[in-house]
Order: structure tokens, then C-alpha cells, then sequence
């Protein structure tokens, strides 16, 4: 696993690889279910009696069924079969075994037994079709959604399981084996019913995949919201679909990610659709769409790009001085909308070139309900302690989660109430996961002993939001962070902690802490910088001009609208000139792939039915059966 670390006293960033022991523990345990499963064949091998033979098999068969059953429960519809078939094959040999050991088995007995043991050949069919070719598609008139199995693939599995159980505690007690031979019939029956349930789905979903430009074209969308990443990141969608639905026209929502399709879909009233191919895009693109707004830089962003006749506006998901929000990458779309002039000059600043004419002045309009600071805000007693995660590279670690504690201890010894609000990805890391833990034990014993009503875990992370949390505080400590222009938008005081740089440099470098008390990495100036925090607050003037400059010259009345009507400008009135609708896209040799009426270049029957990844089951890499 890569980490990203600090070499000695400077900030220089060193890659440094672990040994990944937890990937070494599964095959571990898989190399023991193996010798546990195969251990009752040997045994009955050497004449020792089925009964004790058979003990082993007791440790595979309750791994195997305690998985499937939790992930029946959680509805994963992934097999709980890890890379575990071999081990499958052994266990379903385990009713031969005894009959053979028995000797006394009849014709019908060892049909009984024969077919238990194809029982796991079986299972991998219908584990493979069972997911089916699923269009992901909500909200469409004339469009529905696929639909599930009738049949959970987890349920095929248990019943086998019990199944082959049950038959060799019969078949160890002498029931007849011939008198069992219902019971696979009725497993196979099952897999049978499951495999042509799965193939009808595809049926539908082809049908509905080859009627869905006509559903598109009827519905008549202006524009479109793009996402090309996978679940866990819907916050950057959730952000602005409500300032698109203000716009007043229809939409449509495309996701790239089967995984994110359920999360997307419960945002928002506008159609979704999942697209996983780049060609598919041609399915939902039509020539009466007039934009395509983005909230990230995603690799998959530049299938859409390619489409000439629409404008290409990126929004992305928050307005920081942070690396992501002057990439490069930035410069491929028409249209950059910005928070304010900062957000322009942040470009130029770091030797990005984009032309002036892309740019757009918009305004942050997600700070409409955030509080202005009033005198109830003063003195400052609640602050809020909000650090950005770690990010995926060493020049985008701004995390100051490493000295989080020592700031809550500090504020703590000055009797202050906390608000603790830790961004969601640093639990996915192990070291940031166990300061979030401190931080929180300390809280609590605060709250306890002292009786402040701290803010911390899901009632500052589920139930409100980051402005809910602004609201809360009089105050905030952070670092290089989109939250902090949005709550300089409140007028409230902020501190910033620089984790690679001295006080000077980060100032130099992040112009947003020209406005804030900066708290350096080794905390030497805390005690300082607190002081000017909580009790004088000489930047508050400065403060006012930072805001307008980062956030734009738009008053607090109707500040949203701002946005609104930027977007709803380019939706409606600029509209690229006709030829760019059979204008080549890039790396083609033809016009544009977009239809000029339903149905028209539609893929071949085979191309249809080409499978994707389906990614519905995500989920299931964090099922708390995992170890097993």
C-alpha cells in the first residue's frame, strides 16, 4: 500500500511500500478451508468412520454459510464465494464420500449424491448471469429501471449449502440415500428457474437499452449533468443539483459508475442514467442539448467533451487554493465558472494558462443559508475544527489531522466549545481514522466532566451538514481546504494550520491565509494565534475584502441568483453554431456519432449485448465478514 510521508523535519514527500499482510491473511485462510474441506475425503480414504472423517468439513461449511447469510441479509448481490470454488467442489464431495464409505448405496442413492456433487459446477453459471445486463435508468417516461432478480444469487447458494449439509447428517444416521434424491432435485431447480430469470432481465434491458435515445429525444432535456466517478463522492452532485434545477429547464443526469447510480438517483427528480462505454453515450446525447456541466475533473469527462454542438462547463466541487483547483486539466472545457476573481487569478498564479473568455464569475451559491456573523457570535465561544483529508498525492496533503489533538486540548484548556466535523475520506485512512478516535474520547470526556456540549461524530458529521456546522460555531480551525471559502462567507474569524511550510511561505502560497490566523505545523504559535482567534480578531477587516475577492461582489440577498442566471445564460443563449453539430470529434475521422433521429446508427444486436462491469456491489467490499 502507497503512503505518503514527511521525511524528517522538512516536507519533502517519500513513497514508502508495506507489506500487504492483509491480502497474505486471505490466502491463509483460504489454504486452510482447502485442508479442512479435503481432510474428510482423506480421511474416509484411510477407512475412518464417516462420522468423525466428516468433523473437519464443519469449518468451511459454517465459513461459507455465515458469509452467504450476511450478505443475503445486507442484499449484496456479489456470490460469497471469494475465489473459493475449489473449496466449494470439496465440500460438495463430502455426501459421495459417506455413501461410498457406507457401501450399501442404490441406484437412486447415488443419483442423490452425484447430483449434489455438480451442484458447485453449477453455481458458477449462475453466479456469472445472475447480474445480468442492467440498464440503470430512473425518473425517464417510457423507461424503467431493471429490474432485480426474483431470486437473491446468495439464497442459490445457502439452499446448496444447507442442502449438502443436511444430506450427510442423513446419510451419517443411515437414512437411505435414494429417499433424499428430492432435495437436489430441488436445488437444481432453483439454479435452473435463477439462470432464466437472469436471461429474461437481459432481455428487457436490451429492449429498453434500444428505445432509450427515442425516450431522450421525447423527454427533450437542455442540458446535461455529468459524473464519471465511482459511489462514495455523490457529495460533489448533491452540491449543485438543486442550483441546476433552479435554471427551470430539463436535464439529465449521466453517471459513468453503475455504483453510483442509487446514491445519484435519490438526489435529485431528473432522469439518471448509467452509461459505462463510450459509445453508449450516444444513447442519451441528442442534438437539442445545448450544455454539459461537470463537478470534477474526472478522466472520463473527455467522452463528453467530444461532443462539438454542446458548451462544456466546468463547476467543479468546491473553490479552495488547494493543487485541484488550478489543474490543468481545466483549460479542456468552455467554460470555467468560478466563485471570484481569486479563483481566476489562482490559475494564472501557478503557471496555468487559460484564456480569459472561458471564465465566469458565478459566485459560491451553496453559502445562501450559511449565518452572517452577528453579535451572538462574539465573544467567540464554540469553534469549529474542520481538516480536509489527506488526499491522493504528497502535493495535496494538506491534512492537519496529525496535530488535531493538540489543537482540541488547547481549546479545551480554554473552555471552549468544539464543533468537530473531520472530512469523511480521512476515515479511510488508518492513521487519520485512530486521531479522529482521540479526538473524539477526548471530547466526550470533556463533555462529561464539564458539561460542554461538544459537537462531534454523527451529529456533526449525518445530521448536519459543513454550513449546518458553520452555523454552529463562532469560529473555525482548518487548513488548505474548500470549506474555508465558504465560511469566510459568514464574515466569522478562521484559523489555518500550514502542514508543510513555514507561516510566511503558506501565506505566499495559499492567499486565503492573508486573512486568517495561521497556526504552523509544529504548533510553536498556537498559543498566539489562539489569542487572535477567540479574543482580538484584528483581520476582520481584512477579511471583507478576501471575501468579495474569493467569493464574489454579489450581495447576501438573492446571492444564489447570481449563478442561477450564468447558468441559465448559457443554457439558453449560447448555443454553438449549427455546424458544429457534424463538426469531426476529436480522433475521428467521421462527423459527430449524434443521432439526427431516434434509433438511427444503432449497434448491432451482438454489441448489445456486450456485458459491462456491474459495480451495484460495492458495498460489499466493506462487509464486516471480510476476514473470514
Amino acid at each position: 500500500m502507497n503512503q505518503n510521508e514527511t521525511n524528517g523535519t522538512d516536507a519533502s514527500p517519500v513513497h514508502r511500500m508495506s507489506i500487504p499482510w492483509q491480502r497474505v491473511g486471505g490466502l491463509r485462510r483460504r489454504l486452510t478451508q482447502t485442508l479442512f474441506a479435503l481432510a474428510p475425503l482423506a480421511l474416509m480414504a484411510l477407512e475412518i468412520h464417516p462420522a468423525i472423517a466428516a468433523i473437519p468439513a464443519l469449518y468451511p461449511f459454517f465459513i461459507l454459510l455465515r458469509r452467504g447469510y450476511r450478505r443475503l441479509r445486507k442484499g449484496v448481490s456479489r456470490t460469497a464465494l471469494n475465489g473459493e470454488h475449489g473449496i466449494r467442489l470439496l465440500l460438495g464431495l463430502l455426501p459421495l464420500g459417506i455413501a461410498w464409505s457406507a457401501g450399501t448405496t442404490g441406484p437412486f442413492g447415488w443419483a442423490t449424491v452425484i447430483l449434489l456433487a455438480l451442484l458447485p459446477l453449477a453455481e458458477p453459471v449462475v453466479t456469472r448471469v445472475a447480474p445480468g445486463r442492467k440498464l440503470r435508468v430512473s425518473n425517464l417516461p417510457g423507461i424503467a429501471d431493471t429490474r432485480g432478480p426474483r431470486f437473491p444469487v446468495n439464497l442459490v447458494l445457502l439452499l446448496d449449502l444447507a442442502l449438502t449439509v443436511l444430506v450427510s447428517i442423513l446419510l451419517l444416521v443411515h437414512v437411505p440415500a435414494g429417499a433424499l434424491l428430492v432435495l437436489p432435485l430441488i436445488a437444481l431447480g432453483l439454479a435452473g428457474f435463477s439462470a432464466l430469470d437472469s436471461f429474461r432481465r437481459i432481455r428487457e434491458s436490451v429492449d429498453s437499452d434500444n428505445n432509450l435515445y427515442a425516450a431522450v429525444e421525447a423527454y427533450e432535456p437542455k442540458f446535461v449533468l455529468y459524473y464519471g466517478v465511482p459511489a462514495g463522492s455523490s457529495y460533489q452532485v448533491g452540491m449543485w443539483i438543486e442550483f441546476l434545477e433552479r435554471i427551470g429547464e430539463k436535464f439529465i443526469v449521466v453517471l459513468r459508475r453503475t455504483s453510483a447510480f442509487r446514491e445519484i438517483s435519490e438526489l435529485t427528480d431528473a432522469p439518471v442514467v448509467v452509461r459505462t462505454n463510450i459509445w453508449q453515450l450516444d444513447d442519451v446525447i441528442t442534438p437539442a442539448m445545448t450544455a454539459a456541466f461537470y463537478v470534477n475533473n474526472s478522466a472520463p469527462n473527455v467522452h463528453l467533451v467530444r461532443y462539438p454542438h454542446m458548451t462544456h462547463v466546468q463547476l467543479l466541487h468546491g473553490d479552495s487554493d488547494k493543487a485541484s483547483s488550478f489543474n490543468p486539466v481545466t483549460a479542456l472545457y468552455d467554460k470555467v465558472f468560478v466563485a471570484g476573481q481569486a479563483g481566476i487569478d489562482r490559475y494564472a498564479d501557478n503557471g496555468v494558462d487559460i484564456p480569459l473568455e472561458k471564465f465566469a464569475i458565478v459566485g459560491r451559491p451553496q453559502v445562501e443559508s450559511v449565518h452572517q456573523q452577528g453579535p451572538e457570535n462574539l465573544p467567540v465561544r464554540t469553534v469549529l475544527y474542520a481538516p480536509t483529508w489527506e488526499g491522493h498525492y504528497a502535493d495535496t496533503n494538506y491534512g492537519s489531522l496529525p496535530v488535531g489533538p493538540q489543537i482540541i486540548r488547547e481549546l479545551i484548556a480554554r473552555e471552549r466549545t468544539v464543533v468537530f466535523r473531520p472530512h469523511p475520506f480521512s476515515y479511510r485512512n488508518p492513521q487519520a481514522r485512530e486521531r479522529i478516535r482521540e479526538i473524539h474520547e477526548m471530547l466526550h470526556a470533556d463533555a462529561e466532566q464539564n458539561g460542554r456540549e461538544h459537537l462531534f461524530g454523527p451529529p456533526a458529521e449525518k445530521d448536519l451538514d459543513a454550513f449546518g456546522c458553520f452555523n454552529a460555531a463562532d469560529a473555525m480551525i482548518s487548513d488548505v481546504s474548500s470549506v474555508v471559502p465558504d465560511f469566510l462567507y459568514s464574515g466569522k474569524p478562521y484559523g489555518l494550520v500550514t502542514m508543510t511550510s513555514t507561516a510566511k511561505e503558506f501565506e505566499d502560497a495559499f492567499p486565503l491565509a492573508r486573512s486568517a490566523y495561521v497556526i504552523t505545523k509544529d504548533l510553536s504559535n498556537l498559543s498566539g494565534a489562539l489569542d487572535e482567534l477567540l479574543l482580538h480578531d484584528t483581520k476582520a477587516d481584512q477579511r471583507k475584502a478576501t471575501r468579495e475577492a474569493y467569493l464574489g461582489p454579489f450581495p447576501a440577498e438573492n446571492y444564489a441568483e447570481a449563478f442561477v442566471d450564468a447558468a441559465r445564460h448559457v443554457v439558453l443563449h449560447e448555443r454553438k453554431p449549427a455546424a458544429a453539430l457534424n463538426a469531426p470529434a476529436e480522433g475521428e475521422e467521421g462527423g459527430s456519432e449524434i443521432r439526427g433521429q431516434a434509433g438511427q446508427d444503432r449497434p448491432g444486436p451482438e454489441r448489445e449485448l456486450d456485458e459491462v462491469p456491474d459495480e451495484d456491489n460495492d458495498t460489499s467490499r466493506n462487509d464486516e465478514d471480510n476476514g473470514d
